[in-house]
């Protein structure tokens, strides 16, 4: 008898620390993306060209020529990590250092799946395309369905201000053939650490924030607020969304899920304890969000 017979009972206890500590790991991706399991390795996303405006009825119906628009890949993801063990010290493991360094590894796993998550918004203004091939915050967005080119980005630093420009010029997008997007209204913002404070005195007070009338705050209560700790990467770069846009827009697809795995070798007596997941992000397209880069 050896431990690569009786796996199970060497495995059992470690798996058992795996998911607990994985399921203990806080996570915004369920409120920012829409999670998808993908049937082949490479996912193809599809945008299609909106329906031009109602024409007035001259005796006969008006019937619209649609296309499809920009098309984007996503690929397969693979991620693995583990630890390997010997029998011995196992046996003398007086300290939990096996059990321990299993719970990191499930911290890893999950943290690795944030920060792919994060980088959507960290990549924005560069490394983030989205179906047209432009970054997801670009001042010069593109249509291939005749519409005009409409911008998202812009360099204007956290203020109540800043908040109300960029929310007019949210509802001012336009569908990719120029029709006007009824109800198209802002409503969460996402705020690295350092603007965390201002931003929830923003939405907060009942007075005109930072000045000394006494006009009614318009802000208040109207937008929700996610503040993402040490994931944001620039301190001074905010976005503004729709969220409900933003789940038909920004995707998180798992081929596999987080899993625990064990082997065990007899001749060594070693037994090794990997972590496993295949997953990807995307998004598709941009009118979910308005990006400021603050220099």
């Amino acid at each position: 008898m050896n431990q690569a017979k009786w796996s199970y009972f060497t495995q059992k206890d470690l798996s058992e620390h795996f998911s607990t500590a994985y399921a203990e790991q806080p996570s915004n991706l369920g409120a920012l993306f829409s999670f998808k399991t993908p049937d082949q390795a490479i996912v193809y996303e599809a945008i299609e060209g909106e329906l031009g405006a109602i024409q007035v009825f001259d005796g006969e119906v008006s019937y619209d020529d649609v296309s499809q628009s920009y098309r984007k890949s996503v690929e397969e993801v693979e991620y693995a990590g583990g630890v390997k063990v010997t029998k011995k010290f196992r046996r003398n493991d007086l300290y939990g250092i096996v059990q321990k360094k299993v719970r990191s590894l499930a911290r890893r796993f999950r943290s690795a799946r944030e920060g792919l998550g994060a980088d959507v918004f960290n990549g924005a203004f560069g490394a983030t395309t989205v179906a047209d091939t432009l970054s997801l915050c670009n001042s010069a967005h593109t249509s291939d369905v005749g519409g005009s080119n409409q911008g998202n980005s812009g360099t204007t630093a956290f203020s109540a201000v800043a908040v109300e420009a960029t929310r007019r010029l949210f509802v001012a997008f336009k569908d990719n053939v120029d029709n006007i997007i009824d109800g198209h209204n802002p409503d969460l913002l996402i705020i690295p650490t350092a603007l965390a404070e201002a931003a929830y005195e923003l939405i907060s007070s009942s007075g005109k924030v930072d000045t000394a009338n006494n006009n009614a705050n318009y802000h208040k209560g109207k937008y929700e607020l996610l503040v993402w700790d040490n994931r944001l990467t620039d301190a001074n770069n905010w976005f503004f969304v729709k969220k409900s846009a933003m789940k038909e827009n920004l995707s998180f697809y798992n081929w596999n899920d987080t899993e625990f795995m064990y082997s065990g070798e007899a001749d060594t007596l070693t037994s090794k304890h990997a972590g496993y997941m295949s997953c990807n992000v995307s998004a598709v397209d941009w009118r979910f969000i308005y990006g400021h880069a603050v220099s």
